[in-house]
């Protein structure tokens, strides 16, 4: 009697089926699935590629942002005018929010579809951001607004001039009249 390596090999030849025998019952045995090289760097490439869209863009001057907006506002967009980097509160990020319903502006009722520059932190405009919609370039002249951003940092109170919350909260409290969201806003600097 042929061993059974022998038995397997003569049936390969001959293009017989081989089979497994499992439970008692006679299954067609599956070929054994050894990865290529080049099965493997497929693998790989699939894989750096997924990482690749699921990280998130990083944010630079002149880009356009979807973001978590409020009711009625669903076209409204960020557009990031300044990034300042290595300050007290991290980097801040100056932005122009379009395409508003904002009925008043602190104690001033006034209609206005854009608002800006308002200042946030990292992390609250990292909470807002949704989807990258384009880039353009920045036309708004925010230079007399920072300098005194950065006036008002050296003294300390950067905090009391930059948003921490996400762009739909900083929008309702800009709406509400509260003194801590008014003093945020850059009025009489033109």
């Amino acid at each position: 009697m042929a061993s059974n390596s022998a038995i397997e090999r003569d049936a390969r030849k001959n293009g017989a089926r081989r089979y497994c025998r499992t439970l008692g019952l006679n299954v067609p045995a599956l070929p054994a699935i050894r990865p290529t090289r080049f099965i493997s760097a497929v693998a790989f490439v699939a894989i750096l590629g997924l990482l690749g869209c699921s990280q998130q863009r990083e944010l630079a001057p002149g880009q356009i942002w979807g973001y978590d907006n409020r009711p009625g506002e669903g076209a409204s967009t960020i557009q990031i005018l300044h990034i300042q980097r290595g300050t007290p509160l991290g980097d801040v990020y100056f932005v122009s929010v379009r395409a508003l319903d904002v009925k008043r502006i602190g104690r001033r009722t006034i209609r206005t579809t854009e608002i800006w520059p308002l200042v946030f932190t990292h992390d609250a405009l990292a909470r807002s951001v949704g989807t990258y919609q384009w880039s353009q370039t920045v036309d708004r002249p925010y230079l007399k607004q920072l300098d005194f951003w950065l006036r008002e940092a050296r003294d300390g109170r950067a905090a009391d001039r930059t948003f921490s919350v996400p762009v739909k909260e900083a929008l309702n409290e800009i709406e509400s009249d509260r003194p801590d969201a008014e003093q945020r806003l850059f009025e009489g600097i033109s």
